[in-house]
């Protein structure tokens, strides 16, 4: 993660990159269990933007697996009824995509 430019790293498997590449998905969820270190209190207000990965080691200069996105709202909701389908709370950042 880059908190110190602001931007923080996700990645993400194929199927999750491509939902949001089309526009079809605009939240992002992470488990409260093991993201409050990141995410946590006012640690989430130095983000502004996401950069989406696709795998592992992909490069942030590969723009074909790279999308970013600016962060619109961090807050905390059911896990239950999200993509994440568990329950617990859960991280969920709003953001719209970047052209």
């Amino acid at each position: 993660m880059s908190i110190l430019d602001g931007i923080l790293d996700l990645t993400i498997k194929k199927y999750w990159f491509n939902v949001i590449k089309s526009g079809k998905k605009t939240h992002e969820y992470r488990n409260t269990a093991t993201w409050s270190s990141k995410l946590g209190g006012k640690k989430k207000d130095k983000y502004h933007t996401i950069r989406f990965r696709q795998g592992q080691t992909i490069k942030s200069t590969d723009k074909n697996n790279v999308i970013y996105a600016k962060i619109l709202s961090i807050s905390i909701t059911d896990g239950k009824n999200t993509d994440l389908n568990i329950n617990h709370e859960v991280f969920d950042i709003k953001f719209e995509l970047i052209k």
